[in-house]
């Protein structure tokens, strides 16, 4: 996501939430979600403890971009409940994480019937990379989203 789209998204949930991101930290860690992931899941640690959503939800994205073998059991769990909170709140990619962790088994036994279930929840909302996941799951191939050549090999 970047900066200016952060902005908006920031100062809609500062809005909704009682100014919720007006923490410079709190800031600086959502802008740092999509390119140093595993920074912004550590400064938005103490936020998501604290239970401010929009931390949940930006948590929740940083997770499932930069889930490695670092992150072990008990942060695994919390990470899944994090996205399970967000997901079930309607944010979109949080639903395609929380698909993704029931895909791969991060945090929760793995479950396909339920990956498939928020995989095309977020694929209904336009979700491209959820989309391609539960065309996976139902053994499809990925949408061809390549409008020049249609997909066919040159």
């Amino acid at each position: 996501m970047n900066l200016k789209l952060n902005c908006v998204w920031v100062a809609l949930a500062s809005i909704l939430a009682g100014c919720v991101a007006s923490d410079p930290a709190l800031y600086a860690a959502i802008n740092d979600v999509q390119s140093r992931p595993q920074l912004a899941r550590k400064a938005l640690r103490p936020y998501a403890e604290n239970g401010e959503a929009i931390a949940i939800a930006h948590i929740c994205v940083a997770y499932g971009r930069s889930i490695d073998s670092e992150v072990r059991g008990p942060e695994r769990e919390q990470a899944f409940a994090w996205c399970q909170q967000a997901a079930s709140a309607g944010n979109l990619a949080a639903q395609f994480y929380l698909g993704r962790f029931y895909h791969w088994g991060i945090g929760v036994a793995e479950d396909r019937v339920a990956a498939l279930r928020w995989y095309s929840a977020a694929a209904r909302r336009g979700h491209t990379e959820a989309e391609d996941a539960k065309r996976g799951l139902e053994g499809k191939s990925a949408v061809c989203r390549n409008w020049v050549t249609g997909c066919r090999l040159m």
